[in-house]
């Protein structure tokens, strides 16, 4: 059985390509940029052109492949629909595809919509309904933690289920192991508890040594500060509705399924900040 990992410049994707390559397991991963890629990871991991925005892509990154690991792609004119009918044509046997907790819902989200697209197509199916990732914190929260020593996203004072993107591809890992047992199944993925944004300040600031708060800033007061950066609003949009949910008190809910799944305690918060802190401590070069 060979897998094709999508999103593999992603927070999962290449935690899932690190795992397969632990257990042995036939892969290949699907980047725009193959040059790019091998470049930066020489030897370590197999790449093959796959473009969502390109079609022409498509059939020959599913070339001998029997399950796919895949992430709805970021960016404009993406030809999501044309991907999962290439799947079916040659034959794929196993989609896990990685959504959201709650995506049943939130019809308004793109997973919402891309879950139906995949039941519709007939393949058998593993829906990762997935809560926050614990690393958000260091991806487009990580440069006001290191340099302004806060957390600064809209999320009021709700609790969210933080997980790891480490717990998320042992998941997939035990998908792609055993398709049959995981066939048409939505398992929900979380932290072992929630915990709103002043307790992760409160525990950021206990390991890495350094005071961090957090800003709590209104919707306005985080679209205008970020787009006053640089980003752009289409992003800084996404970031907020990423958090709404959050803020109206929605995102508190955890489960047991990563326990039953991997026979483990999903990480915590703590071990996840001991194991990152680099990322957020000043060096002798900034």
């Amino acid at each position: 059985m060979s897998v094709l990992v999508t999103g593999f410049n992603g927070k999962v994707g290449k935690e899932v390509a690190r795992k397969l390559k632990k257990q042995n397991f036939s892969f290949t991963c699907g980047v725009r940029n193959v040059e790019k890629a091998v470049k930066r990871f020489g030897e370590e991991f197999s790449f093959v052109e796959l473009d969502f925005s390109n079609p022409e892509t498509f059939a020959a990154a599913l070339e001998g492949i029997d399950q796919v690991f895949l992430i709805y792609p970021p960016g404009d004119k993406m030809e999501f629909g044309k991907f999962l009918k290439v799947i079916k044509e040659r034959g794929v046997q196993h989609i896990v595809y990685l959504s959201v907790k709650d995506v049943q819902y939130l019809p308004f989200i793109h997973h919402f919509k891309n879950e139906k697209l995949i039941k519709k197509l007939g393949v058998p199916y593993t829906f990762i309904r997935a809560g926050y990732f614990m690393q958000n914190l260091q991806d487009f929260l990580g440069q006001e933690i290191k340099e302004n020593k806060r957390i600064f996203v809209p999320a009021g004072k709700g609790k969210t289920s933080f997980v790891d993107t480490r717990d998320l591809a042992e998941v997939a890992l035990k998908a792609f192991l055993n398709p049959k047992e995981f066939r048409n199944t939505s398992p929900v993925i979380t932290g072992e508890k929630a915990l709103d944004f002043y307790e992760v300040a409160e525990i950021m600031t206990a390991i890495l040594g350094e005071r961090i708060k957090y800003a709590n800033p209104s919707v306005k007061e985080f679209k205008s500060y970020m787009v006053s950066k640089g980003e752009k609003e289409d992003f800084v949009n996404v970031v907020v509705g990423i958090h709404f949910p959050t803020k109206l008190g929605l995102a508190k809910g955890v489960t047991a399924d990563i326990e039953k799944i991997t026979k483990s305690k999903p990480i915590p918060l703590e071990q996840y900040v001991k194991d990152y802190q680099e990322k957020w401590l000043m060096d002798e070069n900034d």
